[in-house]
This record gives C-alpha cells, structure tokens and sequence, in this order.
C-alpha cells in the first residue's frame, strides 16, 4: 500500500467515524493530500526508516537463503559461495540492527497488507 492509497484509506476511515458520530460534524476533516503529507514525514522518522530497512534486509536475506544451493546436473548439491558471502553479511546487517535499535520504538506494521 503506497502512500496516496493510505492516505484514501484514512480519509475514508475518518469519514466513517463522523457518519457515526465519533467526531463532530464541524470539524473540518483533512485532505486526503494533508493526510498523504503527513504520511510521507513520518515516514522520515528514524523508527520507521529503521524497520523498513530491517524489513528489506530480512526479505533480500529470504531470497538469498533460497538461492544459496542448488542441484548440478548430477543431482549432487551445489553452493554459490558469492551469494553465501553476501547472505552472511546481510545477517550481519540485520543482528547489529537488533543490538543497536531500540526496537520497542520501531514501527512494526505490515504496511504491503
């Protein structure tokens, strides 16, 4: 979910809330482009930034995982030690992330839901 769709959903949602009657009809509701603004700077938030790194990193080190061996004509296992080296460093990437990062800070939400 990019952005603007976010910021449709909320705008929706509040919408919702003053239908019924969970805020008062003469507040003015924010623009869908206000709520997108105010999205895209807490995206600049340190917390946030950090855990979507965290999540990029684990993705790549999924996909690593799944290319690291393979199977030679003969049916014998095979191991790219490139794609090995880079996997090991990509967990490096993520452990000292968990060390240093105040996790209980970070934004943990699936936002691709």
């Amino acid at each position: 979910m990019d952005a603007h769709e976010m910021a449709a959903h909320m705008r929706d949602h509040l919408e919702a809330q003053r239908m019924q009657g969970e805020c008062g009809d003469d507040e003015e509701l924010p623009s869908a482009e206000d709520i997108q603004v105010h999205i895209k700077r807490h995206v600049l938030h340190p917390s946030v930034r950090v855990a979507q790194i965290l999540r990029n990193l684990l993705e790549l080190a999924d996909t690593l995982q799944e290319l690291v061996s393979g199977r030679g004509e003969d049916g014998l296992p095979l191991v790219d030690v490139r794609t090995v080296t880079v996997y090991l460093k990509v967990i490096s990437e993520v452990m000292q992330i968990y060390k240093t990062a105040d996790l209980t800070k970070m934004l943990f939400a699936d936002l691709d839901v």
